[in-house]
């Protein structure tokens, strides 16, 4: 990749391409409100032309290119600005491929290779040499051009010499049991390792260090082996794939998933990758081969009652291109479905701002958003990305406020024993008393429940048997604030169980599958048959009339409309039809949700003609995509059938997602082991659960009026799920309030 040529750029071939990109990706959605704010206008056409004169260059596109090239490189923080208008970033890199082409991935081994290369001036090279000898280096063309233009991608990748702190630890934990290239840390899930080679180093990577980059590559045996260990394991249902880079190892990852489907107890399949975001090309190639190649896998799964997802890592909105969006898209699109995982990074992403711009881009591409890690791994060379706990909090609040409920992610930290939920299933105990660097945090796993998997469980990480019988975690960890110290949990005396009759629950269930009037409004609006009930969301009456339009309309901060479909809307779609196409003209609109109960006690309504109407709503445009998801409610595991499953495989398989929520009632389901069945059974019909609510819920006034569920009977739930169940099966707990949802904590009083 050579450096960029001011003097000879070809400007017809930028200017063709400017326009060509305006054109089709010169949206709202994709390049944010401000920049239409900046350009003072509201119309999405000519937007070339109204970017030359707002930023100086009207009918002058080559001294903006010239303009443009002048401001490349210098990594403010703030993007590429020109005349006070900040330039978006998919559209430079765009310009930039064709400035740089290139596709490669390759090692940077020497500083002289890394300032060629990466166009940046090392002041210190021998250190910088060191640091590069003692953390390999590897670079994509890709984030390459990245890095020249968002300090947030160049952080992730370039090497910096404070990777010399040797502050923390060598290596983390990998795993309690690990054999060749299999590693587990749980009871019903195992690591698959089929290659620890990368297109690109990540410098926080938890296995960054040269001893891990230089690992010899495993045998087709190896791989074997690893796959004979979980057919003998009854327990293991779910297979995480990854590496390094599982998919730069295609016969491995073959010989992985044709074992893997004959295998009975294995449900899911899902394949960790970065390239998506910092390697696209490994899709893109070959006329998108790889893609093709997983779809047709997924179709094997599916054949044998098993199913592929994706596992993505994204850090920050910058890093987010046009060709992730279209790799995302198109696996959504055919069936696979992809969730997004966000390690918490100081310098990078810990503003909330930030992440909410990166989940909004990546769950209108159809992804998932599912967890932040936090803290970064304190292993040594990785201090500089190092965040309190009390920072994640604070962003997580400020999501909780501003996005879409279906884009808050679980707040979760990576413990030596094993992942915890912040507040739910785990909690900081107290500092440790020999060292403060370190925190003693409560964990759901039991020594009983390592024994089923472990040769010898002394050889685990610093424990202690806390006095409920589960384990506390030796973490090395900075709290941020004392306030997280909730401290050791007392004795609770749990209430006698109710004795509920048959008719009871089906009192219960009747007024929950029972359309029921909207969630109360936390803003005056325009018709009682609306009720905005988040910044982000309304809920609509399918009664509702042109008024209710309007007022979404004239509302932008509104991106997901909740339709409460009845009996009429379901039986002729007539309506709903004209409501859906009438809100996608909205560019602010993102995510139309169908509310419709009856998909619990009615599956059969969603014949083949309905759930190809559904999925015609769908746009999986990159500039002006809108999704289309499908809400219901679960009482109890026994009312999901196979019907639904293959129902909810239909509506996947088309790119129209499913998710369930669930009120907690007492007596009826606010047994842990009802909570984990209901949340095993969701799983393998592929409905995922998104929401089990504690309290506040008028079912719950009803019928909890007299005795709620108590905090320390959630903490039993969320540890129970945490412990037998897959992170893929875990619900958000909400407690529902007059001012809207909030997340449960369980060092508050509901």
């Amino acid at each position: 990749m050579n450096k960029i040529d001011s003097q000879h750029l070809d400007v017809e071939n930028l200017e063709n391409t400017s326009k060509a990109f305006f054109q089709m990706f010169g949206t709202r959605k994709l390049l944010g409100r401000q920049f239409f704010v900046d350009l003072e206008t509201g119309s999405e056409t000519n937007l070339f032309e109204k970017l030359l004169a707002g930023c100086g260059y009207a009918n002058n596109a080559n001294g903006f290119f010239q303009a443009l090239v002048s401001r490349i490189g210098l990594r403010s923080g703030k993007g590429i600005i020109v005349n006070g208008i900040q330039i978006p970033n998919f559209y430079v890199y765009q310009l930039l491929e064709i400035m740089l082409p290139g596709n490669n991935s390759c090692p940077i081994k020497t500083v002289d290779q890394l300032e060629q290369r990466a166009f940046v001036r090392i002041n210190d090279k021998p250190k910088m040499q060191e640091v590069m000898d003692q953390y390999p280096v590897r670079l994509s063309d890709h984030v390459i051009r990245q890095s020249m233009v968002s300090e947030g991608v160049a952080g992730q990748y370039l090497p910096f010499l404070e990777e010399l702190d040797p502050t923390g630890h060598t290596i983390t934990f990998d795993g309690h049991f690990k054999t060749g290239v299999l590693e587990q840390m749980y009871q019903n899930r195992v690591i698959l390792l089929l290659d620890m080679h990368c297109p690109v180093y990540c410098r926080f990577c938890f296995r960054k260090h040269k001893s891990t980059r230089k690992e010899k590559i495993p045998t087709s045996a190896d791989v074997k082996v690893a796959i004979a260990y979980v057919k003998e394991h009854l327990m293991i249902k779910e297979i995480l794939i990854t590496g390094g880079e599982p998919l730069l190892n295609k016969p491995h990852l073959e010989t992985a998933i044709n074992a893997l489907i004959k295998i009975d107890h294995v449900q899911t399949i899902r394949i960790a990758t970065r390239s998506i975001a910092y390697y696209p090309e490994l899709f893109l190639k070959n006329s998108r081969a790889y893609i093709r190649y997983l779809l047709e896998k997924n179709t094997q799964c599916l054949d044998h009652g098993k199913y592929i997802e994706i596992g993505v890592h994204f850090v920050h909105p910058d890093e987010v291109s046009i060709q992730s969006l279209e790799i995302i898209s198109q696996f959504v699109k055919n069936g696979i479905q992809v969730y997004v995982q966000t390690p918490f990074l100081n310098g990078l992403n810990t503003d909330g701002k930030v992440l909410g711009r990166l989940f909004s881009l990546l769950r209108q591409a159809g992804a998932k958003i599912y967890y932040i890690f936090t803290p970064c791994s304190p292993i040594h060379g990785t201090r500089e990305y190092w965040t309190s706990i009390s920072q994640a909090f604070k962003a997580g609040k400020y999501l909780r406020e501003h996005l879409s409920d279906r884009c808050v992610p679980k707040l979760c930290t990576a413990t030596p024993l094993g992942k915890i939920e912040w507040h739910t299933s785990g909690w900081a105990v107290e500092k440790d008393k020999t060292d403060e660097n370190y925190t003693w945090i409560r964990t759901p796993y039991t020594l009983a429940y390592f024994k089923e998997f472990m040769l010898d469980y002394k050889h685990m990480p610093d424990f202690r048997v806390n006095s409920e019988g589960t384990l506390d975690a030796r973490f090395r960890v900075d709290m941020g604030d004392d306030a997280l110290l909730a401290g050791k949990r007392s004795e609770y005396k749990k209430n006698p169980e109710p004795e509920i009759s048959l008719e009871v629950i089906e009192d219960v269930r009747s007024c929950l599958l029972t359309k029921s009037s909207l969630t109360s409004s936390i803003a005056k609006t325009s018709s009682k048959l609306i009720s905005r009930v988040h910044k982000t969301r309304v809920e609509m009456d399918m009664g509702a009339g042109k008024d209710a339009l309007e007022y979404i309309k004239c509302n932008p901060d509104i991106t997901d409309v909740v339709l409460c479909l009845d009996h009429e809307a379901l039986s002729s779609m007539e309506k709903t039809d004209r409501i859906v196409n009438r809100l996608k003209t909205f560019p602010h609109i993102t995510c139309i949700r169908l509310c419709c109960k009856q998909f619990n006690n009615r599956p059969d309504i969603f014949t083949e003609d309905f759930i190809e109407k559904i999925s015609e709503w769908c746009d999986f445009s990159i500039g002006n995509p809108v999704r289309i998801e499908i809400e219901t409610w679960f009482l109890l595991p026994d009312e999901i059938l196979d019907l639904h499953g293959k129902m909810a495989e239909k509506l996947v398989g088309r790119g129209v997602n499913v998710y369930a929520n669930a009120p907690l009632i007492r007596g009826i389901n606010d047994r842990p082991e009802t909570i984990v069945r209901l949340a095993n059974k969701l799983r393998y019909a592929k409905i995922e659960f998104h929401h089990l609510y504690v309290a506040g819920l008028r079912i719950q006034k009803k019928f909890n009026a007299d005795q709620p569920v108590e905090v320390d009977r959630v903490i039993d739930i969320a540890s129970q799920v945490r412990k037998e169940c897959s992170g893929r099966e875990i619900p958000l707990y909400i407690i529902q309030t007059p001012l809207g949802e909030v997340d449960f904590d369980l060092r508050k009083s509901y």
